[in-house]
């Protein structure tokens, strides 16, 4: 064997060894664990929760700065705003898109509509004198895209919106507009609704007056109280917490007692801080701390049961700093008559004259009833045995509830309650 076929095997064989090694080198290495996961346990799907909860960002953002705005109880639909943002964006152009792009990229919102149980609706409003300076091609967008209503009108006065929301709030919110501007050209609304009773109902007969410590004193309030041998629930240092299942329902709104996976559950999580007040503990909240707060979630042995006391409460909310929220976020052109571009709406150069977003909710011993609308107008420019180890859960003080999809994770409501229903005397609400 000559010199030269030597030197071509050991090139050979010194290849294959650096090969070999290379491999076990690499499956050799360990994954970095994540020091947060419960050792012994199953983990949560982190990300799936970091996604679609405090999502892509927008949530938190929102959250964190209507929550730096209002002194009282609030409750806002993140889910809502997103949608409608979404249609508004499809009509905008260069940096009015970028704009709202950066503050809701786009991912896959999942819609939910349960025959009178939940309701996720989107309309656009036109004038009819404006009818061919809308281009087709947003309108059928709308339609394909969003299953949006189509309503023309003369729009002299606002009866054909508030009609429409009313009707898509099951009622709870009558009216978003006292008139219409002169120079309306079109506007564009979403509407969210739920009317879902829990899984397990409390009993009116434990609704006691108790105290709820408010921010400014203690008032009295109209304390539910049940327990639960089946609930998972939230003990920590810092917070404690319930997550409350609602009936699943099929979507002709029948109970699918077997929740069945095309069905829809909702969940009710309520968070109180025990070192924090609520709102520098929502301030202080990033995505990782809340998905490890709802990972510590725990469920109940055969020898444990939850006493929990949750207050009933009823508001309707409207964020009169809805714009300026936007605003402050980065979603600025599209409010300026000069900057704003909405070019694939319209012939016509519109800007955003008006953003709107209310809301209302209802919860007591049967269930919860809530609803949001987010619309924008647009104008021309110019029972237990003693033996039982009780874990108690009592919400007597300022705390923040969700309002999400069970499978999902997707957020429909965010609410923070600082002041419950004043006790007045009685044992039921009727919802």
């Amino acid at each position: 064997m000559n010199k030269k076929n030597i030197i071509v095997i050991i090139l050979i064989i010194l290849i294959i060894c650096l090969t070999i090694a290379g491999v076990y080198f690499i499956n050799k290495k360990e994954k970095p664990r994540n020091v947060n996961e419960p050792t012994g346990e199953k983990p949560i799907d982190k990300p799936a929760d970091l996604e679609v909860t405090l999502n892509n960002k927008f949530n938190m953002d929102i959250i964190k700065i209507v929550n730096s705005k209002e002194k009282d109880n609030y409750l806002i639909s993140p889910y809502s705003m997103e949608i409608a943002l979404n249609m508004l964006k499809e009509g905008a152009d260069g940096e009015s898109f970028n704009q709202i792009d950066k503050v809701i990229p786009t991912r896959n919102i999942t819609v939910f509509n349960v025959k009178n149980r939940i309701s996720v609706a989107n309309a656009l409003f036109i004038k009819d004198s404006e009818k061919s300076t809308i281009y087709d091609s947003y309108i059928s967008k709308l339609k394909t895209s969003y299953n949006a209503d189509l309503i023309y009108d003369k729009f002299t006065t606002p009866n054909k919106i508030n009609n429409w929301v009313e009707e898509k709030t099951y009622k709870m919110i009558p009216k978003i507009l006292d008139s219409i501007p002169k120079d309306f050209v079109l506007g564009m609304a979403n509407a969210v609704a739920i009317d879902v009773n829990w899984s397990s109902q409390f009993e009116c007969n434990r609704t006691v007056e108790d105290s709820f410590t408010t921010p400014t004193g203690v008032k009295k309030v109209e304390m539910m109280n049940r327990n639960f041998s089946q609930v998972e629930y939230i003990k920590n240092d810092d917070e404690i917490g319930i997550i409350l299942p609602y009936f699943s329902y099929t979507k002709t709104g029948e109970v699918d007692y077997e929740d069945k996976e095309e069905s829809t559950r909702l969940e009710f999580v309520a968070i109180m801080p025990t070192k924090k007040d609520v709102r520098t503990y929502i301030n202080d909240l990033t995505p990782d701390l809340y998905n490890n707060v709802i990972n510590s979630k725990k469920s109940l042995n055969e020898n444990q049961e939850v006493r929990l006391s949750l207050p009933r409460f009823e508001y309707d909310f409207d964020d009169q700093h809805f714009m300026y929220d936007l605003i402050d976020l980065g979603i600025k052109d599209v409010f300026d008559q000069n900057l704003a571009n909405l070019s694939k709406i319209s012939k016509n150069k519109l800007y955003v004259s008006q953003a709107i977003h209310m809301t209302h909710i209802s919860l007591n011993e049967k269930g919860t009833k809530a609803a949001a609308v987010t619309y924008f107008g647009l104008e021309k420019s110019a029972a237990a045995f003693d033996e039982k180890q009780y874990i108690d859960i009592k919400f007597d003080k300022p705390f923040m509830y969700i309002i999400r999809d069970s499978k999902t994770k997707e957020m429909l409501f965010f609410g923070v309650v600082e002041s419950p229903n004043e006790w007045k005397g009685t044992t039921c609400s009727e919802k």
